[in-house]
């Protein structure tokens, strides 16, 4: 049996540990507490910095996306202006053929009257109009060469080529060519920007 003093003692002991103990607990929730308030304050931070930061990429994706939009649309426009020019000198190949044939290839004979310079070359056609062009066709062409001074023994060549009228003049290993096809290229590289401001209004391929 614990005598009176060191009951007391025990006691005493008892309550300051107690004391102590509530003192710790105290002390840890009031730090508990700091450390929540910093780190709510610092998640906020977090939170507020990272809100910032998806803001602006969300912008910046925003200003990509629109200027990537705009970039397909200016393409697409060219694309489509491009495709107009495309038809309208591709109807104007057509529209050379379709004269030439109902003409009984006057142009033919007149392209070849300019670029015959000998008079013993060879003329090659594309099948249709190798199949089309008979020895009239020949026959005179070489009286305007022998009226022109030159020997009027042009012939056409077994050989044909793909080309959508016109000719190819073949004199050894030179050749001329005198194709449509050739003609009209050469002739789009001078008007091309004129045709594209009668289509579009003086914005050309670039509005």
């Amino acid at each position: 049996m614990e005598s009176g003093k060191a009951g007391k003692l025990r006691q005493k002991i008892l309550t300051d540990a107690e004391a102590e103990a509530g003192k710790i607990i105290d002390e840890g929730r009031a730090q508990a507490g700091k450390i929540k308030a910093g780190a709510d304050a610092e998640a906020a931070r977090i939170a507020s910095d990272f809100g910032q930061k998806a803001k602006t990429r969300a912008e910046e994706y925003i200003r990509r996306q629109i200027s990537l939009r705009e970039l397909e649309a200016r393409k697409a426009t060219l694309t489509e202006k491009g495709n107009q020019i495309d038809e309208v000198f591709a109807k104007a190949l057509e529209e050379l053929r379709q004269r030439d044939r109902s003409g009984g290839y006057a142009l033919t004979r007149e392209l070849l009257l300019g670029a015959i310079e000998v008079g013993d070359e060879e003329v090659i056609l594309s099948p249709d109009y190798r199949s089309a062009i008979g020895n009239s066709f020949v026959e005179g062409l070489n009286k305007e060469l022998l009226k022109a001074g030159k020997r009027g023994e042009v012939v056409i060549s077994s050989e044909t080529r793909a080309i959508s009228g016109g000719f190819i003049l073949k004199r050894g290993r030179a050749e001329t060519n005198g194709s449509f096809d050739t003609l009209l290229a050469m002739l789009r590289d001078e008007i091309e920007t004129e045709v594209a401001e009668i289509l579009f209004g003086g914005g050309g391929k670039e509005a």
